[in-house]
């Protein structure tokens, strides 16, 4: 009885998740690719179809431009289609099945200014949505600006035995510059190297040390049990510090917003390079989980997920690879600099490199939600 009960409640979490999965995604997904369809139009392109999600269409309508808005049944992603769009992947048709009237309207027909600022668009909307989303988090859940001092040192850490002492203050780890105390949870997740370089200031003088973190069980902001790096120091007395100011808020969400895209960058080039193991890839039955969460948690902290996620998608959205919307703007400056089009085979066989690609990301990705599932 115990057994089927788990089983039942196993299922309604895993319907629950879904569902805030695919309403979480689905107005991340529709914000990314409204972002192509305002500069689109803006540039006096027609747009043939707006879809949330792939595969079979759900519901959908025409509006009175000729645009099929539609939802699809695969909610892990979205696209617009252009005029002159072969496909949804935006691989151009032949131009010779245009009339001279559609040429006028076709996307692969603007110079590539234009088609450079449409595909921009997207990522930029989704930059704007996390700093929006951040804001409204910070200002209504407040945030820290602690100054970098050393509060206590844990016995036994890594800083114990460095020889920091409480009221040091950090001022570079690496290559990195240390303005507040938050930052150094920053450095630590975007450096995977083993040994750091610590330089501190003691009555005035400056000093340097280094120490190798320690591997620590710790919980995220939805309770799950994390891995987490800590040198073992904690800040000064915070009691009085929180602040909730507008303008602060929004001035922390634009560098929080940067340093999550930078972070995702960052991560994914370590991972090619070998610096960081490809099981940190996580894919959508991870975000699911963390959807439902949220959801569970309530309106703010679903708030704080689409920041992250925004975030996340227009840093990966820029990455040069085909079918990316880093990939077209990489195949607008390359023939910016050969002074011509780009073969249209060539930019076939592209698509199809980009799809491989993505394919295997997403498979190891899933690879990876399943194993940390089960």
């Amino acid at each position: 009885m115990e057994l089927i009960s788990n089983l039942i409640h196993q299922f309604s979490d895993g319907i629950y998740y879904f569902v805030s999965f695919s309403l979480i995604i689905s107005a991340i997904v529709f914000v990314h690719e409204y972002g192509h369809y305002i500069m689109a139009k803006a540039c006096k392109v027609k747009v043939e179809s707006f879809s949330i999600g792939f595969g079979p269409e759900i519901l959908g309508f025409h509006d009175r431009a000729g645009t099929r808005w539609k939802l699809s049944a695969v909610p892990l992603g979205g696209y617009v289609k252009m005029l002159g769009d072969s496909n949804a992947a935006s691989v151009p048709a032949n131009p010779q099945e245009l009339t001279e009237e559609e040429k006028l309207y076709s996307f692969h027909t603007k110079p590539r200014y234009k088609k450079a600022a449409i595909a921009f668009a997207g990522p930029f909307a989704n930059m704007i949505l996390a700093i929006i989303a951040f804001t409204i988090f910070f200002s209504t859940a407040g945030y820290y600006r602690t100054p970098p001092v050393i509060g206590s040192v844990i016995e036994g850490s890594a800083a114990k035995h460095a020889g920091l002492l409480p009221g040091d203050t950090i001022t570079q780890i690496n290559e990195y510059k240390i303005k507040y105390f938050e930052d150094i949870s920053r450095v630590m997740m975007s450096s995977p190297e083993t040994r750091m370089k610590i330089k501190y200031s003691r009555n005035n003088e400056e000093h340097s040390t280094t120490l190798t973190p320690l591997t620590t069980e710790g919980r995220d902001v939805f309770g799950n049990i994390i891995e987490r790096k800590t040198i073992g120091i904690t800040s000064v007395n915070m009691a009085g510090l929180k602040q909730s100011s507008f303008l602060g808020a929004v001035d922390l969400s634009v560098r929080e917003t940067y340093h999550a895209m930078c972070l995702t960058i960052k991560a994914l080039f370590q991972i090619i390079i070998g610096k960081r193991s490809v099981n940190d890839i996580g894919g959508p039955i991870k975000i699911a989980k963390y959807s439902g969460q949220s959801a569970k948690k309530g309106f703010i902290m679903v708030v704080y997920l689409v920041a992250i996620i925004s975030a996340n998608l227009a840093a990966i959205n820029l990455l040069p690879i085909p079918l990316l919307d880093g990939g077209h703007l990489f195949h607008y400056i390359v023939e910016a600099i050969i002074r011509r089009d780009l073969n249209l085979r060539y930019q076939k066989y592209a698509a199809i490199f980009g799809a491989i690609l993505l394919f295997l990301l997403m498979a190891i990705a899933i690879s990876n939600d399943i194993r940390h599932l089960f």
